[in-house]
Order: C-alpha cells, then structure tokens, then sequence
C-alpha cells in the first residue's frame, strides 16, 4: 500500500500429519547440490537439510519439531550453519 516500503518475502514452509508421522518442511530444496542427513532426538526422528554448495536452502525434517524451527528460522536470515555441523549429532543446533 505504501510504496518504497520494505518488501515481504517469507520463507516457504509446510507441514503434514500422516497418522504418526508428521512432516515439517521449511524453504525449497530446488537446485540442491549435497543433502546431510541429521538424527533427531527422538526414535525414528531425522532431518534432510539441503544445500547448494555450502548454502542450506531447505530442511526436510520428520517427527523432529526442533530441527523444522531452526531451519525456518535460519532460512530467514543470511548467516546460516555449513552441511559439517549440521550432520554433527553432537552438536546443539540451538547454539548455532
């Protein structure tokens, strides 16, 4: 409505229940050139975090709420973690 104004660009996300398995996705994984795949914390939990180059562009992330939010999160900003830290298990994305 006012021009000049700062322009909205949300990151693309999505979800889905599929009886016990929900499926969170947050940005776009078109033109990915590396996946890393993450355990979650729970059973059966993981994430695939897609990267162009070292760029993450998207996460895919299944019974792990967690990883979904840090991703979209980071997806928002410029500063984002390199593919080696996001396939640590060890380490705490919530450092990050």
């Amino acid at each position: 409505m006012c021009p000049g104004g700062p322009s909205y660009a949300p990151v693309p996300w999505f979800w889905s229940d599929q009886y016990d398995c929900k499926l969170q996705i947050a940005g776009l994984n078109l033109g990915y050139t590396k996946v890393v795949t993450r355990p979650g914390t729970k059973p059966g939990a993981f994430s695939n975090w897609y990267f162009k180059g070292e760029e993450m562009i998207a996460c895919d992330a299944i019974n792990d709420a967690r990883s979904f939010m840090m991703a979209k999160r980071w997806l928002a900003v410029a500063h984002r973690p390199c593919p080696e830290l996001i396939c640590d298990p060890s380490w705490d994305l919530a450092k990050f």
